[in-house]
């Protein structure tokens, strides 16, 4: 007679909250589940909830052959069957990524169009999994490849989700690539829809538009930029987004920045487009990040994160070496110029102080402290060295070269637009319209403006400017190293046939000795979820890197640095800012 076999607990599946119900789990069983499990929480004791996806279905089988359950027939086959769908699906999208396979190349495209091999490998692979972040770099047909989604059996009518002053750039390029009908959809209030194939939609449009569009009628949804998203439900924006997906079967996310600053971007962006990938925001908070200063999440290891993304098939990430294609720019150059402090003397007093009270204040003042001083820093820094950029990019226009020129605070650009007044000049930054921002595009390529002006992060829907432009000016800096290598992107891109010269204009004075540090050797947190194991340098935390820029300000004002221990926040704190 056969011995039964020992059982450590019992496992049910619960429709009603699609989980995994772990009880009765004897206690040394428990601690292993929880090391094997990261987002059941340390402190939890039995019972243990896990959601019912496929891939926690296949963790727990294999878990099964060791600490045996007991389970219901019908439960048993669930998970079996979750599980054994789990690894064929993995086995069919590492098919279609493999360097051998023969992409398929569909049907649909306008005469003359054709999809590019690496182009119909995300096609087939977004057909594969439905849900996919597409971040490959700027230059290599993202528009395109969003469109092709069109070409999937079953994915129309699709929506395509676009910055504001992107909407008709993206009409234009669907009507010219796929012969699909296109419709682009008007204002916030709902009307009658003409019949469509492809329907294009301002994030802005989204609020407005979200009862029509999460009845379940759209089968695919593409969400151009979609770091748009990165507030998760938090913005309007957001929240409708994430009514809209759950009504919606195929769901796309392209961007060449999945996160600017903190980590826990990366959440809220893959569950939109994925729900449940990462578990749920605690458990994301748990298994992937510490907590910074402010309550927000930063990664622990952004390469453990970017291949697990990747395992997954979460994220399709491609360089241009990869696809074959190589990269035009230059090894950056910096221009050194001298300040002009009588501008920002003014604000001196108000800086020192701020820096002191990020380093030497409690919890809560010294993060509120450390966002004002990063603010005010940057700024007077940008302030006291426009004249001396705008005599630079002056030099380079007279020269006979077009220049597009990167800031971002208002006070600036009015000194650049003073000093630049005897050239021409065309702005593309955050206060224009989109009918304003297309024609001042317009105007640049078609040799009307020397100088184009723009914002940071409004640089999106540019394409064709890099026929016309090999010279990209920095005249403020950014924190993050993937928003200067996406502005770079708007003219090393496909067309461009010079050599692009990259220039940042810095000073040694305020914030640019440390963004400038940050731009060298550090990549944040983007890198390793971006381009896991291809570091090029150790990954900084927000609040660390404040601090160095507080610690860097007060010592060029002569003022005595606080030395002080940092007081881990209290757990109440932590709790209350997330």
């Amino acid at each position: 007679m056969t011995a039964a076999m020992r059982t450590y607990g019992r496992l049910s599946y619960q429709a009603t909250h699609d989980q995994w119900l772990i009880e009765s789990i004897e206690p040394h069983v428990a601690i292993r589940l929880k090391q094997l499990f990261p987002r059941i929480s340390k402190s939890r004791s039995a019972p243990f909830r896990l959601q019912g996806t496929s891939d926690i279905a296949a963790d727990l089988e294999w878990f099964l052959t060791r600490y045996p359950m007991d389970m219901k027939g019908a439960d048993r086959q669930r998970l079996n069957d979750q599980s054994q769908r789990f690894f064929r699906d993995q086995a069919e999208a590492e098919r279609i990524l493999a360097p051998s396979a023969k992409p398929r190349h569909r049907v649909g495209l306008m005469p003359g169009q054709i999809q590019r091999d690496y182009q119909a490998v995300a096609t087939s692979l977004i057909e594969q999994v439905h849900s996919l972040m597409l971040i490959d770099d700027i230059g290599l047909g993202k528009t395109y490849e969003g469109l092709s989604v069109g070409l999937i059996p079953g994915a129309l009518p699709m929506v395509v989700v676009v910055e504001p002053h992107l909407q008709e750039q993206w009409a234009e390029k669907a009507a010219s690539y796929i012969d699909l009908r296109i419709h682009s959809v008007k204002g916030t209030k709902p009307y009658s829809l003409p019949d469509a194939d492809i329907y294009i939609v301002k994030y802005t449009q989204l609020a407005g538009w979200v009862d029509v569009l999460s009845q379940g009628w759209v089968k695919a949804i593409v969400f151009d930029e979609v770091q748009q998203l990165r507030r998760g439900t938090e913005s309007a924006k957001g929240a409708a987004a994430a009514s809209i997906c759950a009504a919606i079967d195929i769901r796309v996310g392209m961007t060449a920045t999945t996160i600017y600053n903190y980590g826990i971007e990366i959440f809220n962006i893959a569950d939109m487009i994925r729900p449940g990938c990462l578990g749920t925001k605690a458990e994301f908070q748990r298994e992937w990040c510490t907590t910074d200063n402010q309550g927000k999440g930063i990664v622990k290891d952004p390469d453990a994160l970017g291949m697990y993304l990747r395992e997954i098939h979460m994220v399709l990430r491609r360089s241009k070496a990869d696809v074959g294609q190589e990269a035009r720019q230059l090894k950056p150059d910096l221009q050194w110029v001298e300040p002009n402090l009588k501008l920002v003397q003014e604000n001196e007093e108000l800086a020192v102080s701020l820096a002191m009270t990020a380093l030497t204040g409690d919890f809560k003042t010294a993060g509120v402290a450390a966002r004002d001083l990063d603010m005010k820093l940057r700024e007077m820094t940008g302030i006291a060295k426009a004249r001396a950029v705008a005599a630079y990019v002056k030099m380079v226009a007279e020269s006979g070269q077009k220049v597009l020129l990167f800031g971002w605070h208002r006070e600036v650009y009015r000194i650049w637009a003073e000093e630049l007044a005897d050239l021409k000049v065309v702005w593309y930054t955050g206060s224009e319209s989109p009918a304003q921002k297309a024609k001042n595009k317009q105007a640049f390529i078609d040799g009307e403006a020397d100088v184009m002006v723009m914002s940071l992060r409004s640089g999106a829907g540019t394409d064709g400017i890099q026929h016309v432009c090999s010279t990209v000016i920095f005249g403020e800096l950014d924190w993050s190293p993937q928003i200067h290598k996406q502005c770079v992107g708007r003219l090393d891109r496909d067309g461009q046939l010079e050599e692009v010269f990259v220039i940042y204009v810095v000073t040694n004075y305020g914030s640019d000795p440390v963004l400038i540090d940050m731009q060298g050797l550090k990549s944040g947190q983007n890198q390793g979820i971006t381009d896991p194991g291809k570091k090029e340098g150790d990954y900084q935390q927000a609040p660390d890197r404040i601090k160095k820029l507080a610690k860097a300000y007060l010592k060029a004002q002569g003022v005595k640095v606080p030395e002080r221990q940092d007081k881990a926040p209290s757990a109440g704190e932590q709790v209350a800012l997330l």
